[in-house]
């Protein structure tokens, strides 16, 4: 005897899910987003299906990390499954949802408290097996809000897809996360979470508002109208994130802003603030992407590489999603790719693409998709507590050379990040030839630098240096060689595609290092150092001009 639906507690949409009925439409025919959109959906989710293993029910890690498994893909996963709601697609995300929440930590004593495991396979933080030393060490208080933006999406688009029980336990999971999202203080038990990280902080925010209107948690929503209103008064100053110009992180920032544009309460500081900060961003965008280069100017706050079309950046997604892959700053080649992992990512973006693209102005596309002609851009970042004054930016953008600086005044070395791995201060870009791109990239060894761009010259100095605290030098990583053509590189004098002028204080005999070990970003590079005197007198300085 067959039950109706009604006796057996399931809508249409479960009873569905349960005998994995093929849908009659999915994300890619009824979103109404672009057919590169669509394009970078599919070929990302089938890029992800390869990594799924069906007796886990999670993603294999792409790249090493604390497990076979990788918890805040899977994550992402799942929902880009009830996107495509293929057969047998709503099923794999049942199941990742229930592994996920399974490893959520709950414990409210804890700092940790609503966060979720790395992977399925770690031990609990702070044990002697797995000591705590803080955030960023046996756990990482982003993936709250990575996982939790991703869910805000699942329940939001396709929640009729799930099993009521599923709902009510993904809706259970994201409001102890973002309770214990409240526990991050900046400067608190070692904790960076300010303002001015812009990428957590945007997602924090719309985690606290969706979340609390769901569940009806006064405290939840508040706490994200407060936040609204933090960074949008950090970012009015100088109408720039904080994250300046990060490939990947400027990315998450404009996909988290595209949430609370879509996904805000009616009448919140999230719908009032988000298109006036969306829309900033797409024209900071256009001024520094170069489509000939298919690269973005420099400086950046953040990077994780040199040549964005070589590895998975996050700003390479958004553009895709604008001009197509071919045109895109995105590796076309998906195996060897470098920091490979955050294609993982980029199903999510095309599923924000039409949020994204409502807020992108005509010049802004135009300049995505044809080089505008060459043109000078200046601007400020602010990245308190860590700088003691706003950042001045300054790029020269031009046909087939970008040079990007900025100067820095910072209590510590390595940019607000504190990581100099990351952080790129100077940097210039050329073309090698039709198929390489050339980049010189300044290495931070200082906290106070004086870098200025200016129309086909780069000059660094350190206003503050002294030879008290042992040799003071400039470290320049050339990077880009990878048909070198029987070119053996000497300095930086004399690079394929570029002349260089050089001038320095330093000592005129640098060195010259090649790395073999992938040790910055998976990129190998040339390390040339110019070192000061040993007991130097005067401004250290360097300066180089095209010629």
């Amino acid at each position: 005897m067959k039950l109706p639906l009604a006796l057996l507690g399931l809508s249409a949409a479960q009873n569905a899910w349960h005998v994995s009925a093929v849908p009659l439409s999915t994300w890619s025919t009824n979103s109404g987003a672009s057919p590169h959109a669509v394009d970078m959906f599919n070929t990302a989710i089938e890029w992800n299906d390869k990594y799924w293993d069906d007796q886990a029910g999670y993603l294999i890690t792409s790249t090493s990390g604390s497990g076979r498994y990788d918890t805040r893909h899977s994550a992402w996963y799942a929902t880009q499954l009830l996107a495509r709601n293929a057969p047998g697609d709503v099923a794999k995300a049942v199941r990742i949802f229930d592994n996920v929440i399974a490893g959520q930590y709950l414990d409210p004593s804890k700092q940790w408290y609503g966060d979720y495991q790395h992977a399925p396979s770690e031990p609990e933080p702070g044990t002697l097996k797995y000591p705590d030393d803080g955030p960023y060490s046996s756990w990482d208080p982003n993936i709250r809000d990575f996982v939790g933006c991703a869910w805000i999406v699942a329940l939001a688009d396709y929640g009729h897809l799930l099993p009521a029980a599923t709902v009510s336990k993904v809706e259970n999971s994201l409001h102890i996360a973002a309770k214990g999202d409240l526990y991050r203080v900046g400067g608190v038990d070692g904790d960076n979470s300010y303002p001015c990280y812009s990428n957590p902080w945007i997602m924090r925010t719309i985690l606290q508002n969706w979340v609390g209107a769901r569940v009806g948690d006064a405290n939840l929503t508040k706490s994200g109208e407060n936040f609204a209103q933090e960074i949008y008064d950090l970012w009015s100053m100088h109408r720039t994130l904080s994250e300046f110009n990060s490939p990947t992180y400027a990315g998450v920032a404009m996909w988290a802003l595209a949430l609370w544009n879509q996904y805000g309460t009616s009448g919140s500081r999230l719908q009032k603030f988000g298109p006036e900060m969306l829309t900033a961003s797409w024209n900071e965008l256009a001024q520094l992407y170069n489509a000939n280069l298919k690269n973005l100017a420099g400086p950046w706050d953040r990077t994780y590489g040199y040549d964005m079309k070589q590895y998975a950046s996050l700003v390479g997604a958004v553009i895709w999603g604008v001009v197509g892959r071919d045109q895109a700053p995105v590796p076309q080649q998906e195996l060897g790719m470098y920091h490979q992992d955050d294609f993982a990512f980029y199903p999510l973006f095309a599923l924000a693409m039409p949020s994204m693209v409502k807020y992108l102005p005509a010049k802004a596309k135009a300049n995505l998709l044809k080089f505008p002609g060459e043109h000078f851009f200046t601007s400020k970042a602010y990245s308190p507590p860590f700088d003691t004054y706003p950042r001045n930016i300054t790029a020269w953008v031009s046909e087939n050379v970008t040079i990007g600086a900025e100067t820095v005044a910072e209590t510590v070395v390595g940019g607000p990040s504190i990581n100099p791995s990351q952080f790129s201060p100077a940097v210039i870009q050329w073309a090698m030839d039709d198929n390489q791109i050339g980049c010189i990239a300044h290495w931070v060894t200082q906290s106070s630098i004086d870098a200025v761009a200016a129309p086909g010259s780069l000059k660094i100095s350190y206003p503050n240096a002294t030879a008290d605290n042992g040799p003071v030098s400039f470290n320049l990583l050339f990077s880009g060689l990878d048909l070198a053509n029987g070119l053996n590189v000497t300095g930086l004098e004399g690079l394929p595609g570029l002349d260089l002028e050089i001038s320095t204080n330093a000592l005129p005999n640098y060195t010259i290092t090649y790395d073999t070990d992938h040790s910055v970003n998976e990129f190998v590079f040339y390390n040339v150092t110019y070192t000061m005197p040993e007991a130097f007198a005067g401004t250290p300085y360097i300066s180089l001009r095209v010629v």
